[in-house]
């Protein structure tokens, strides 16, 4: 019955898609973040529908050529563009290229998306349902099992809802990245279901971010909840939210669960005892190796197990990287990381740039906040995880990029309104003017008249 709906509903929006192209990025975020053909067993999940969506978008934009825009030519946008060409010249130089074929044919397909996002989402509305869209699409996963695991008295994750989030600590990070998204949303919406529901998945999404007892995702939330905090206009209602969440899981959860998680939690100061620290040391270590022998393309997309073996200290343990930065190097060279770097660098900077100005107005300047908070955790969880193909990040800067373009077209159409305003002002008649005060030197000849 679920996969009836999820098809029935996805087949019945493709007609309005190609007629509504962003209508068609809705439902892209829908399928690729919250992933409802995963909560059904059969066809939905064999049937490729993100796919499908996102060609009948791009035939929809070009059927509205005239309506709608493909792009918005922006410095991140032209970075996009070259770090996908460089991934796919490491694609067609991969070393198993039959390998790196499934994980690049989700990539060109973010990066495609990623890229229409600037020119699709061109106004206030769009932007801020895209936002909803997709904060509330993973957000409503982060509740459900956080709620889930409060009713259970405590529960320990070992996997995610599925896709780019398959493993806990991935879900643990995609939660943190959409955590400053739902504060974001609950300080400017006005509707007050709105704020309810965002407020209520972030608190529960901090709970499922420690049921996962990924470590990973503990250090980036202490990271984030202070910057949340400290940037926030509503630090009462940020600070509020966050206490809830901890004390749920302090007072509604076991002894022995707690117990658990402090065990699993001081473990990060004792990584030279911890198998699992010292198998991501020696992932490093490895990756390094092979990045020092294929400096330019790399060994390809998802090609470090083919190669592990030959140049790990201990063959036995990972085969990834976990480390973003590593996993650029090792897969894609040296070429693809300056441009991954670059690109999310120059989204902070016109972010930062943004909110600095002093025309920008306030939902503006919160959404630009949280942006960055957003791409800050993104960087910090990463260290510790393989996420250089994770759909998110490059839906993140593709929203930055809208947002910038959102404001500039406001402050454009402001300047030219604005002469327009004043020459239709009516002017007042010649007997309602007031009097014009006398000179000193009028004054002078009147007194001496």
């Amino acid at each position: 019955m679920r996969d009836l709906l999820v098809l029935a509903v996805v087949y019945g929006s493709l007609p309005i898609i190609l007629l509504r192209p962003f209508f068609g990025l809705l439902v892209y975020c829908w399928l690729a973040y919250m992933r409802p053909q995963d909560m059904g067993w059969g066809d939905a999940r064999a049937v490729p529908l993100s796919q499908w969506v996102a060609i009948a978008m791009v035939v929809g934009i070009i059927l509205s050529l005239g309506r709608e825009r493909v792009l918005t030519l922006k410095a991140q946008t032209v970075l996009l563009a070259l770090l996908a060409g460089w991934i796919t010249l490491s694609y067609v130089n991969a070393l198993l290229p039959d390998i790196a074929e499934y994980v690049y044919g989700h990539y060109w397909k973010a990066m495609l998306i990623a890229v229409l996002t600037t020119g699709l989402v061109r106004d206030k509305k769009r932007f801020r349902i895209l936002l909803m869209v997709i904060a509330f699409s993973i957000g409503l996963l982060g509740a459900k099992r956080g709620l889930y695991g409060l009713l259970r008295g405590g529960i320990r994750y070992y996997d995610g809802p599925g896709g780019f989030m398959s493993d806990n600590n991935a879900f643990a990070l995609h939660l943190n990245m959409i955590l400053p998204l739902l504060v974001g949303i609950a300080v400017v919406e006005k509707e007050r279901i709105i704020k309810i529901a965002a407020w209520t998945m972030a608190g529960l999404s901090v709970l499922t971010i420690l049921f996962t007892f990924s470590r990973g995702g503990l250090l980036t939330l202490c990271l984030i909840a202070p910057l949340l905090l400290w940037r926030s206009r509503q630090r009462l209602l940020v600070g509020g939210v966050l206490a809830l969440g901890l004390a749920g899981f302090l007072f509604f959860t076991s002894d022995s669960f707690t117990q658990q998680y402090a065990d699993r939690a001081s473990s990060i100061s004792d990584y030279e005892e911890d198998g699992s620290a010292q198998g991501r040391l020696n992932a490093w270590q490895t990756s390094w190796r092979v990045f020092l022998d294929y400096p330019l393309t790399g060994v390809g997309p998802n090609n470090l197990q083919v190669v592990h073996s030959q140049y790990s200290p201990e063959p036995g343990r990972f085969r990834v990287s976990h480390n973003v930065l590593l996993q650029f190097l090792s897969e894609c060279g040296w070429p693809a990381l300056l441009l991954f770097l670059t690109t999310l660098g120059v989204t902070l900077w016109k972010l930062q740039t943004l909110r600095a100005e002093k025309t920008t107005a306030v939902w503006m300047e919160t959404y630009a906040r949280m942006l960055q908070i957003s791409i800050l955790a993104y960087l910090a969880g990463s260290m510790f995880l393989n996420t250089a193909y994770s759909e998110l990040i490059y839906e993140l800067v593709a929203a930055a990029t809208a947002l910038e373009v959102i404001a500039q077209t406001a402050r454009v159409t402001e300047e030219e309104e604005e002469p327009a305003v004043m020459a239709a002002a009516p002017e007042v008649p010649w007997w309602k003017r007031p009097r014009p005060l006398p000179t000193p030197s009028s004054a002078t000849w009147m007194k001496g008249a």
